[in-house]
């Protein structure tokens, strides 16, 4: 049995890859409608005008480095005809001849310095236009990456929920990457490779148009090509994108229950799952592989009949007359950079089908209106008193599946008030709604008289203060964390909240006192220390409304003793919610909401729920009923009572 487990058989496999490819199909989002390039310009191209000056020097460049690589293999075609064959110049040309009238070793060591000055000019001018376009891609970028982040900030909790973390850091690190192929090397080399490929095929027109049209020939079968094979490419990497960014919500997902793997002895089972995703990401990444080859290789093919042609066609007019040695050799020199061009457009073609993958996707993030904004005649949120009312609340996160009904309660300032209920019953929802993470969708929230959706939500969540169960710290120095709260905090008021928080003495205790950088996850603080710290970065924020969300969970009675002493100073005339299920912090509630699914069963004080409530008394007499019979602490029982409202949920 213990065997199996560890290894499953192949249908186990089969059927672990058939479930990963449901998963796949349900958290990847369907592909929207196809998105054109002007789309993407109009809402990435913003970016550009930051840049203009810049990029005119760029292209400005660009066409200097045309012109002369046009120019490049003239001298060789002069010297091969007018001074080793003593050709006479064509007519078409025949305003170089004043170049002829010297002595052929005069003419030959102008043409010689010449090949020299255009080699100089083309790289000199190639730098400057390759270094600006790189440098100010990269920065734009990093601007592109900067309003993606800014807009996630702006995106509704909803959003955060529904969204897999690691697809949000691919979309941030990856696609955001690729941006700078579809907003500067696709125009860039689009208009070089446009530009030099009517600089040639003019010229080998204006030469000999027979050779030219030939030439012509071959761009119809690129054409058709790319339009066909990118739709095939395009596809293939978005699938690639969506299984990598699947590897890297899996890594993240995994690195972080890593004690819970070690624990549950399942390190053989997430490795199994681990590869088969690895897999699935390798299969695709193999399949944009093959359709990128398959596109080169019927490009290469297209190139290399189309320059045979032109040898060949080309060889006979030279031997029979018509065209001199030396157009012949301008013609190959032209031939290889006009089929240059071809190839540099099916690559550009090849890099827009990655790029629009990664435009795409975070066209439909920057797009998302999942935002939760300021009604247009919002005002800015007087200072509050703290009174809080709940007129008729509703709210659903689906529709016909109420999580609140027709909640009706008041809250006076100044007073303390424990949210009741077994898990679901709605008490996290209530507080979600009060911080204005969504809006109900009947009734009104009131703080001090004024409806939350009529006040900027920056200036209403200034006044609101939030301790979560589980104290979310930043890989930042004690004094970074605790000035989270107030960013302009002064180091006396920093101190002033840790001692208030009961942190002082044990932040004086660490090596480098208030400069110690706090480890990812806090891993370097216990559980009681952490919600300490989470308590000062709350005092010092000092605002009239608090909310606790069961902030002495899991902690034994000495941390937790220290963290309800704090709790009474952070909650000191100020309008505090409670979310808890120990019976030590309810009773001293001022108030108590009795919550049964979404409907507010009771409200009022603990001697009027004992009387009044027979699911408040059952729960009440349970846990001092353990206690008595047991003989166990006050801990114990309230330990127990958590039990029993997780097995209502379970």
């Amino acid at each position: 049995m213990i065997a199996s487990q560890s290894n499953p058989s192949q249908a186990d496999q089969n059927a672990q890859a058939e479930l990963l490819e449901e998963e796949d199909d349900q958290q990847t989002p369907e592909p929207r409608a196809r998105v054109s390039l002007r789309k993407i310009y109009q809402v990435f191209g913003r970016h550009y005008k930051k840049y203009w000056k810049v990029l005119a020097f760029a292209y400005a460049s660009l066409l200097v480095t045309i012109g002369v690589e046009v120019l490049s293999p003239w001298p060789l075609m002069l010297i091969l005809d007018q001074i080793v064959l003593q050709k006479p110049l064509p007519e078409k040309v025949s305003f170089l001849s004043p170049l002829f009238t010297q002595s052929p070793q005069f003419a030959l060591l102008l043409l010689a310095l010449a090949i020299v000055v255009f080699a100089l000019l083309e790289a000199l001018f190639s730098y400057f236009n390759k270094f600006w376009v790189s440098s100010t891609g990269d920065r734009m970028n990093a601007d592109i990456r900067e309003r993606v982040f800014g807009h996630l900030q702006r995106l509704s909790l909803s959003f955060h929920e529904k969204s897999r973390s690691g697809n949000v850091v691919y979309l941030l690190t990856q696609d955001v990457g690729e941006m700078k192929g579809i907003l500067m090397d696709f125009p860039q080399d689009f208009l070089r490779s446009l530009l030099s490929f009517a600089s040639y095929l003019s010229l080998m027109l204006f030469l000999e148009w027979r050779l030219g049209l030939i030439a012509c020939c071959v761009a119809p079968v690129i054409y058709w090509v790319t339009r066909v094979l990118s739709k095939r490419l395009k596809k293939a990497m978005r699938k690639r994108r969506e299984r990598e960014s699947n590897v890297a919500s899996t890594l993240i997902e995994n690195v972080g229950a890593m004690a819970l793997v070690q624990a549950y002895g399942r390190e053989e089972t997430e490795h199994e799952r681990f590869r088969s995703i690895i897999q699935r990401s390798n299969d695709a990444q193999i399949g944009a592989m093959r359709a990128n080859r398959l596109f080169g290789r019927i490009i290469d093919a297209a190139v290399i009949a189309g320059s045979a042609t032109i040898l060949y066609v080309g060889g006979r007019f030279a031997l029979s007359g018509e065209i001199t040695p030396g157009v012949l050799v301008l013609f190959v020199s032209y031939l290889r950079a006009i089929f240059g061009a071809f190839e540099k457009f099916s690559g550009l073609f090849i890099g827009l089908a990655q790029a629009r993958v990664s435009a795409e996707r975070l066209l439909e993030l920057v797009e998302n209106d999942m935002v939760m904004q300021d009604a247009p005649d919002a005002v800015a949120a007087p200072p509050f008193r703290g009174r809080v009312e709940f007129k008729d609340v509703s709210f659903a996160y689906k529709p016909g599946r109420n999580v609140l009904q027709n909640l009706g309660v008041v809250m006076a300032p100044g007073e303390t008030v424990a949210l009741v209920g077994h898990s679901g019953a709605g008490k996290s929802t209530l507080i979600s709604l009060l911080m204005r993470f969504y809006d109900p969708q009947q009734g009104q929230i009131l703080i001090d008289g004024h409806d939350l959706r009529g006040l900027k939500l920056k200036s209403l969540r200034d006044q609101l203060t939030i301790v979560l169960q589980e104290a979310m710290l930043f890989r930042q120095t004690v004094r970074e964390n605790i000035a989270f709260g107030k960013l302009e905090a002064s180091e006396e008021e920093i101190i002033a909240a840790a001692r208030l928080a009961e942190a002082h003495d044990f932040i004086m205790e660490m090596p480098e006192g208030y400069d110690t950088i706090i480890n990812e996850g806090g891993s370097n603080l216990s559980g009681g220390q952490k919600q300490r710290i989470s308590i000062a970065r709350a005092i010092i924020r000092n605002t009239p409304i608090v909310i606790l969300d069961e902030p002495v969970t899991g902690l034994d009675a000495k941390a937790e003793s220290k963290i309800n002493a704090a709790i009474q100073r952070l909650a000191r005339h100020k309008t505090t919610f409670i979310i808890a299920h120990k019976f030590a912090t309810i009773a001293n509630a001022d108030k108590i909401l009795l919550l049964e699914e979404g409907r507010p069963s009771h409200y009022g004080t603990h001697e009027q729920l004992l009387a009044e409530s027979a699911q408040y008394r059952e729960l009440y007499e349970l846990q001092f009923g353990w206690q008595k019979k047991w003989g166990k602490s006050e801990e114990a029982a309230n330990g127990k009572l958590a039990a029993n409202f997780e097995s209502v949920e379970n």
